[in-house]
């Protein structure tokens, strides 16, 4: 049996920026961590395949506004973390530490690494979406000083094919970014631009509108399961509902929205409509926090 001192952290373990090379290694130990953690709770993966687990940090090391914090021992991975600039909030995630090194105090070294740079670089507010059944993440975020401050529920499924909306739904345009950002800001305290303009590629969000004035948007991400829904900002709960609606409209497959549950009106009409709880979530958060003067849906970020 190794010792308590060559479990720690050692002078040769470094922080450094994931590099292309790095990319397949960091994949396999995000992918085998999370299946790990979801496993042993009796939760499906949130991965679903390595070769997904392998795109998504491909993806992220390329992506302006990301920063990544990896340990490494001898050439090796062994722990990743990434910081989110995109937006006026410092979003965290994903962490992950390697099977076989877990308990050696490597999520928190990343974690230090990112708070510290989050602090240079002026952030006021950082945030993570946490898997409320990882007790181990959720004793560290505290002990690093998260608060939480939403539960969030992770669900599954689409609403009834005769389900109808309220307001109009439309895909998102360019012109459309200064009004998404009034409304981020009024009832968030913050824009989510960055999220946006990240997505408008690849699929464009959708937005809802009552007599001619935006009053929500979402934006969409497709996985090998369905469609992820989040971030989303709203008036209400039932432009909410309309974005969810209106998404079904447009594809096929599940969809996947993180409805807080502070939420609870949106909460109970998708259970009710056939959607199933996959599991809970806490949104975190260190530093400044206003809660929503509206309804929204966090990112897988924050």
């Amino acid at each position: 049996m190794q010792s308590e001192r060559a479990n720690n952290p050692t002078e040769s373990t470094a922080i450094v920026g994931m590099v292309p090379d790095q990319v397949e290694a960091v994949g396999k130990l995000v992918y085998e961590a999370f299946r790990d953690v979801a496993i042993r709770h009796g939760f499906k993966p949130i991965y679903e395949s390595l070769d997904f687990a392998t795109l998504h940090m491909r993806n992220l090391s390329r992506r302006e506004g990301f920063t990544s914090f990896v340990a490494i021992e001898g050439g090796q991975p062994l722990a990743v973390n990434f910081l989110d600039q995109r937006n006026d909030i410092a979003g965290v995630g994903p962490v992950a530490v390697g099977v076989e090194h877990q308990g050696r105090g490597l999520g928190r070294m990343v974690m230090e690494a990112l708070l510290e740079q989050a602090e240079v670089s002026g952030f006021q507010s950082v945030r993570l979406l946490q898997t409320a059944y990882n007790m181990v993440s959720f004793s560290l975020y505290c002990r690093l000083g998260f608060d939480a401050k939403e539960e969030i529920a992770f669900l599954r499924g689409r609403p009834p094919d005769d389900e109808r909306t309220v307001g109009a739904i439309r895909e998102c345009t360019p012109q459309d970014l200064d009004a998404l950002d009034d409304l981020s800001l009024d009832v968030l305290g913050f824009r989510r631009r960055g999220d946006v303009k990240t997505i408008m590629p690849f699929v464009r969000p959708l937005v809802v509108e009552r007599e001619g004035r935006l009053v929500g948007f979402v934006c969409r991400f497709p996985t090998p399961s369905g469609i992820l829904m989040g971030p989303a900002v709203a008036r209400d709960e039932e432009a909410l509902k309309d974005l969810i609606v209106g998404a079904a409209r447009l594809a096929p497959g599940d969809l996947r929205p993180v409805v807080p549950v502070s939420c609870p009106s949106l909460l109970r009409w998708a259970l009710q409509a056939g959607f199933s709880l996959s599991e809970l979530g806490t949104l975190m958060v260190r530093g400044t926090y206003e809660a929503p003067a509206g309804a929204s849906m966090p990112s897988i970020w924050y």
